[in-house]
């Protein structure tokens, strides 16, 4: 979950230190080029500072199922440590070198690493008993918000010290040298040493290790089983899933698409980018304003930490379908709030709790729930690449929020939550009317009411051949 929190970090760290960072940059511009930026340019350099980790982590996604069938999970994960180091030097020698653009770059390696390690996280949920696959499903989430709160708590330090943010930005490679250290203690995936490189012995090793017992012959079965699954079963590309080779396909692709459209273009990165520019907005000071950022990442992290209760209770067709219409109502009253700030300062803090409220509805479903469902609307074939086209559609929707949202936000103001709006009701209503529920059902069922083909005669026999 390091590259969960890590991802997470990248979010929220920028929030504290976003005016000092902004003012370094026209600097450090004028002293290098003589050239003094225009208010536009230092918001096109910042946006593109915010936004293009998400092109990093678009290209870590793309390649991360590569990496992990060659070097397995551990030694791909081994291996992306070494771009979050450089990343964090990067980020964090731009002032002594008096260059933004390490800033940039260094953004744009952190998110190849984000990228390859977020998209193997929910493969893991999936061989878990049906009662506990949503909830360790929502734990990637979890560890995100948790990245955001650290991040915007250790950012109350670039209020009070003007030159702190390089030490923020270096702060990020932290993990990724604990790890470094520590991982090689690890055993390697179990399924990976057997099913990729036919390991029986070091699979069986590995599984001692995880679960402290001898007693693994069951998980050992289900292995065996799972290997023959994908000798029988023909490997589906990316392009084929596109092209949806198999009609049955379609359904299932439009979900992936639009809950991740869904969940990025709510604007929930909008406000944890740039969480401080909003608050400036309402009217708060300096003080307000960095409590009320903090604020923000900790509702973040205790809903989700709610949503990992409920997620196999309340089921997650349920838990889209009311927090997109309550984000729908907040940011339409925000909108109002914002624009009513003038008449009264009590207006602010009407604000700060409908922000804090939309916060709460995208804690509980849309940030954990696509997550989760995803990889439960497909058979083993197409799965890996549905994912992998769902990620991308993910980061790049993410691209594109951050960086659009600072120029909706100096044009048109507190109007810009309408365009949040509208796509939280797009997407209340295409859930209503499309998404299936997929609490406590196996992946054949669920499959196969999307009319794929059902479990085959062969797939029948390699069950009852390693049943326990």
């Amino acid at each position: 979950m390091c590259g969960s929190f890590q991802f997470g970090y990248q979010v929220g760290v920028l929030t504290g230190p976003s005016n000092m960072m902004q003012t370094f940059y026209n600097a450090s511009n004028e002293e290098r080029r003589s050239v003094f930026l225009s208010d536009t340019a230092v918001l096109w350099l910042w946006s593109t500072t915010v936004s293009i980790f998400c092109i990093g982590g678009a290209a870590g996604a793309f390649t991360a199922g590569y990496l992990a069938d060659t070097l397995g999970r551990k030694g791909a994960t081994l291996l992306v440590n070494v771009f979050s180091i450089l990343g964090g030097l990067l980020m964090g020698l731009s002032y002594v070198a008096n260059n933004y653009e390490m800033i940039i770059i260094g953004r744009l390696v952190i998110g190849y690493y984000a990228g390859v390690s977020v998209t193997i996280v929910p493969l893991y949920s999936l061989r878990c008993s049906l009662n506990l696959r949503g909830a360790i499903g929502t734990i990637h989430q979890l560890m995100i918000t948790v990245g955001i709160l650290v991040a915007q708590a250790l950012g109350l330090f670039a209020f009070d010290y003007e030159k702190g943010w390089p030490i923020l930005l270096s702060l990020t490679a932290g993990p990724s040298i604990i790890q470094l250290f520590l991982l090689p203690f690890c055993p390697e995936s179990p399924r990976w040493l057997f099913v990729n490189r036919d390991k029986e012995d070091a699979c069986r090793e590995a599984l001692v290790k995880f679960r402290g017992t001898e007693d693994v012959d069951k998980e050992m079965n289900e292995i065996r089983r799972e290997n023959m699954e994908s000798m029988n079963t023909e490997k589906v590309g990316i392009l084929a899933v596109l092209r949806r080779d198999n009609p049955d396909w379609t359904r299932p692709l439009i979900i992936c698409t639009c809950l991740h459209l869904g969940q990025q273009f709510s604007g929930i990165n909008a406000i944890m980018f740039y969480a401080t520019e909003i608050y400036y907005q309402t009217g708060m000071d300096d003080t307000q304003v960095a409590y009320s950022t903090v604020g923000t990442g900790a509702i973040n992290v205790l809903m989700t930490i709610v949503a990992v209760f409920v997620v196999d209770r309340a089921g997650r067709k349920a838990l889209l379908l009311i927090p997109f219409a309550g984000m729908v109502v907040a940011t339409a009253l925000l909108t109002m709030s914002l624009n009513l700030q003038e008449q009264s300062e009590g207006w602010k803090w009407v604000s700060l709790i409908l922000i804090y409220i939309y916060i709460i509805a995208f804690a509980i479903g849309p940030g954990p729930i696509p997550y989760v469902i995803v990889p439960e609307l497909w058979a083993q074939g197409p799965r890996p690449a549905a994912m992998s086209i769902s990620v991308q559609v993910n980061w790049y929707s993410n691209f594109i929020v951050g960086l659009t949202f600072p120029f909706l936000q100096d044009t048109i103001g507190a109007y810009a939550f309408l365009f949040f709006m509208f796509f939280c009701l797009l997407t209340t209503i295409f859930v209503f009317f499309y998404v299936p529920e997929t609490k406590g059902r196996t992946f054949e069922d669920i499959v196969g009411s999307f009319g794929a083909s059902r479990p085959t005669e062969d797939d029948a026999k390699i069950n009852k051949a390693y049943s326990p």
